[in-house]
């Protein structure tokens, strides 16, 4: 599962952040990913869609991270099945 992240950082129009991510999400990926979050969410009108068709998997606690930050602007498109059930499953 040592995938290194990869984020690719797009702003269309100024308004949505498209942010793709390629790699595993885990306790060491995760301060990166947090720090562009946290960096664009400061800004209220920006949209931030969060493109995880490349990440074949993430941990537990990643993944409740990003249901506590869901809504509010970030948008989660493109789940793989696991991801997908994983946040299902979490988010009950």
């Amino acid at each position: 599962m040592d995938q290194a992240l990869r984020i690719s950082e797009n702003l269309d129009n100024g308004q949505i952040l498209k942010l793709r991510l390629d790699g595993t999400l885990d306790a060491v990926s995760w301060p990166e990913l947090e720090e562009i979050l946290s960096r664009h969410r400061n800004n209220n009108d920006r949209l931030i869609r969060m493109d995880l068709a490349g990440v074949p998997f993430m941990t537990n606690d990643v993944a409740k991270k990003l249901l506590a930050l869901r809504g509010n602007g970030l948008r989660i498109i493109n789940c793989s099945p696991f991801i997908k059930m994983l946040l299902k499953t979490l988010e009950a």
